[in-house]
């Protein structure tokens, strides 16, 4: 676990994939909007509104992948912000508003709800997407102090399971629930409960993490996160984890019997945080 440090990386350049999914995202949303002006026209037909479908994907997708490539530094300045998750939740208020609209709208709200639907997914995936390529930008150049592989001790993980369960049950009913019929909308929407408690859970996994001088980064093969050093206030060392404290957030815990230098990782945060 010595210290080491990173070279600083070449000039950012165009991200395609974030690019491509930030203009299906765009796409999910012009659909509805593109078959309304197309019906108000008085064209119909199913070869009409097939075409400004197919049409709409082709040119929103095409435009969306051309102004987030061009501007690499959207995704990243995206993914420093909670608003990256408001991408998810316009798709989600696009769909409920589609499924009200079911009885006055017909096809347009049908379109609507489903292809809200997937934006909210979509929006969801920009979001990891985002808080990744933040992450990297963060540790770009920073001096490495340790990199190392933990999650929360046993007692830990234990507990937070018996709180999340309840969200789990509930969520997964909701989820269930969907084949009782359009009345029990308001009881699926409960479903939202699933995903919240498998993220909250998720916490306590076993995660890469790297200790910078720029903060901490955590994270898998796929996706990463960074936390600034700023972001914590403070750090505890217990009998069987090393605690960094976050206000109003769960707190990172990293299981010592999962470092194999438990000193060196505590004198790494202790550069930067007090002890409690």
């Amino acid at each position: 676990m010595s210290p080491s440090s990173t070279p600083a990386s070449p000039a950012r350049t165009g991200d395609p994939l974030f690019g491509l999914v930030a203009g299906l995202y765009l796409a999910l949303l012009s659909t509805a909007p593109a078959l309304f002006a197309v019906g108000r026209l008085g064209v119909d037909g199913a070869a009409a509104l097939y075409g400004s479908v197919l049409v709409t994907f082709v040119v929103a997708t095409a435009v969306g992948w051309q102004v987030v490539t061009s501007r690499p530094w959207l995704a990243v300045r995206l993914g420093s912000t909670p608003a990256r998750w408001s991408l998810a939740g316009l798709g989600l208020g696009y769909a409920v508003g589609g499924f009200f609209a079911l009885g006055a709208a017909g096809l347009v709200a049908v379109v609507a709800m489903f292809f809200g639907f997937f934006a909210m997914a979509v929006g969801g995936i920009i979001g990891v997407m985002a808080r990744t390529r933040h992450a990297a930008d963060v540790l770009d150049g920073a001096e490495r102090y340790c990199e190392f592989r933990a999650g929360w001790p046993a007692g830990a993980r234990k507990r937070l399971g018996l709180l999340t369960a309840p969200l789990l049950v509930i969520g997964a009913a909701g989820l269930a629930s969907i084949y009782l019929g359009p009345e029990s909308w308001l009881w699926t929407g409960a479903q939202l409960l699933l995903p919240v408690g498998v993220s909250v859970f998720v916490q306590s996994e076993p995660h890469d993490y790297v200790l910078s001088e720029a903060g901490v980064e955590r994270g898998n093969e796929i996706t990463r996160r960074a936390f600034r050093w700023e972001a914590f206030s403070g750090y505890t060392r217990t009998d069987d984890a090393l605690v960094l404290h976050r206000q109003w957030r769960l707190d990172l815990r990293l299981a010592l019997e999962d470092l194999d230098d438990p000193d060196a990782v505590e004198e790494a945060v202790r550069t930067h945080l007090g002890r409690r």
